[in-house]
Order: C-alpha cells, then structure tokens, then sequence
C-alpha cells in the first residue's frame, strides 16, 4: 500500500500523521476555535475521524484535557485508558440513546490546540496500544474509503455553548479550571 494510505503513529517524538485520502472534509470556525474535521476512513458500520482543534491568538484551552474532551463529545464518562507522553487513549461513553462508546487517541502538546482520532474498533486500539508499549517508532493502520454514508461518523459537538456557557477557552494568563495541562 502506498504510503499515502496510511495513518501514521509515531511514538518516538509522540506526533500524529494523517496521509491517507480524505473522504470528507470540514472546517468549523467558532471565533476562538478552529477545527478541521476528516472522515478519514468509513465503510457502513465504521469510520475513523480526525479532528485538529487549535485556537485563535491570545488564547488557549481553559480546562484540563480530559474535562475539555467531556465537553466536546458530551460524554457521560470518558476514561483514560494509557498515556504515551502526549498522547493519550481514551475511552468515551456518550451521552446518546445507546450509550455508545467511543475508543479516542488525543494529541495533547500544546494548550492551544488538539488532535483527535476516533473511530476505532477495540482489536485496533489493542494492536495499536501493543505497538507503542514496545516503542515501537510507527503504527500503520491501513485505512479504506468505501462508504456512502456519513452523516453518522463524527461525534464531537461543536456548539456556541462550549464557548459561552461552558467557557472552553479563555485568553492566556487566565486562571485555568480543573488541573493544568
């Protein structure tokens, strides 16, 4: 498989890198937050997805990381699973009618942005969990695009509520709730 067709872990400087073709692309702009949002793999009854948050000038995330990814995706309960450095597993019940849950890898290098790749089956992040244990320098995860429905892949909710009510991201200098990053 070419190398364009994978998405690539890297554990030695704890980066992300998406490479595969896209199947479907947004860009939300909410004033202090930018998010790019890739469906980046899909068939009927899985998908993976990227999202790359980063905000605007003069401001950073107001919350700890695991209070930040409650908001975003409206989760009942999100669970740490494993940390590599930055990078982080995690395991999401949402707040929806099944209760469904949601296996969630999160970039955390800076306080002001946020990578996440969600999607996966629990085989995957168990292969993928093995391969960094053993430090290993890069998981592949073969992707395919053969889907024509997508309207169900991504789960994080992105509203005005998470920036007004829920105050996600302050400017910087200001006084950070629940832990530091």
């Amino acid at each position: 498989m070419p190398e364009r067709d994978l998405l690539i872990i890297t554990n030695n400087k704890t980066s992300i890198n998406v490479t595969t073709p896209l199947v479907e692309t947004k860009r939300i702009n909410m004033s202090r937050l930018y998010i790019d949002q890739s469906i980046i793999a899909a068939d009927d009854a899985h998908y993976i997805v990227y999202e790359e948050i980063h905000t605007a000038g003069g401001y950073r995330f107001n919350h700890a990381y695991k209070r930040s990814i409650d908001l975003i995706f409206n989760a009942y309960s999100v669970e740490e699973r494993k940390r590599y450095g930055n990078l982080t597993i995690y395991r999401l019940v949402l707040r929806d009618q099944e209760k469904s849950t949601l296996n969630l890898l999160a970039l955390t290098a800076s306080k002001r942005s946020l990578k996440f790749i969600y999607g996966f089956y629990e085989k995957a992040v168990k292969a993928i969990q093995e391969s960094l244990e053993q430090n290993s320098t890069v998981v592949n995860y073969a992707l395919s695009i053969t889907t024509e429905r997508r309207d169900h892949c991504i789960k994080s909710n992105w509203q005005p509520k998470l920036l007004i009510l829920d105050n996600l991201v302050s400017k910087e200098g200001g006084k950070m709730r629940g832990g530091g990053f």
